[in-house]
């Protein structure tokens, strides 16, 4: 039976890259099935011409944009995209496909073993890193790490890999519950799975640190704590009895 399969991208001026990671998808896509799948760009406010590059770059139905007004932030995109997804399952990446998009399927082999969510592993042993990123950035990544685990008691190796396929039903309930705009969706959203009572199920991956990143470190930081510690006090409240009958 077949499986159709929704892919959400979240591209803020992605002008000069969707082009040639889409040419890397789409064949990817065809040889899962070469009907069941579609592909969301989610333009998330681009001030470059991201949307019509992507219109003209579809030709069908099976490659459209979704588009937000103003520039939110991924969590916001990826909620936004996924809200619009028809698919019984549902593959997030990032546009610039620094996970290779072969790697769909080991994941879809994952999650016919029994996964509800299925997420890239970069710090294994068995990770392979093609180009790593700048020092800061790997020692931020550390750091957001361990706040993720301590924040949420969830112990994954891996949380902010942007290769992550879920069953559609468990995404968009998922992605439908978390209230965070920025960068730190992936927390909230894998906190969410777990304690919904979703098997998170991590693989492996290959991955290559792309040319640029949207990411803006001073403010974006700031940005990232103050949302990990509304995520830490929602998900706190949560654990609270609720007042006796």
């Amino acid at each position: 039976m077949r499986r159709m399969l929704s892919v959400v991208i979240p591209a803020y001026d992605e002008e000069a890259t969707l082009p040639v990671h889409l040419a890397r998808l789409v064949p990817v896509l065809e040889r899962v099935d070469a009907g069941g799948w579609e592909v969301l760009v989610v333009d998330d406010g681009s001030t470059d011409r991201t949307a019509e590059v992507v219109e003209r770059l579809g030709r069908s139905p099976k490659v459209r944009v979704v588009r937000s007004p103003a520039n939110r932030g991924k969590g916001a995109a990826l909620r936004l995209g996924v809200a619009a997804t028809t698919g019984e399952l549902v593959l997030t990446c990032d546009a610039d496909m620094a996970t290779p998009p072969e790697t769909l399927l080991p994941f879809l082999a994952a999650l016919r073993g029994g996964a509800d969510v299925v997420i890239g592993d970069r710090r294994g042993p068995a990770a392979r890193i093609e180009r790593p990123q700048p020092w800061l950035r790997r020692t931020l990544g550390s750091g957001y790490l361990w706040l993720c685990r301590s924040m949420t008691g969830v112990e994954l190796a891996d949380y902010n890999c942007g290769f992550k396929l879920f069953r559609g039903v468990v995404a968009r309930e998922v992605m439908a519950a978390t209230t965070t705009d920025g960068w730190a969706i992936d927390m909230e959203s894998l906190a969410l799975a777990v304690r919904r009572g979703y098997r998170v199920v991590e693989v492996p991956v290959t991955w290559r640190a792309g040319d640029g990143t949207a990411v803006r470190l001073r403010r974006d930081v700031a940005a990232t704590l103050a949302e990990m510690v509304r995520i830490w006090w929602r998900l706190r409240r949560a654990e609270r009895p609720g007042p006796p009958p």
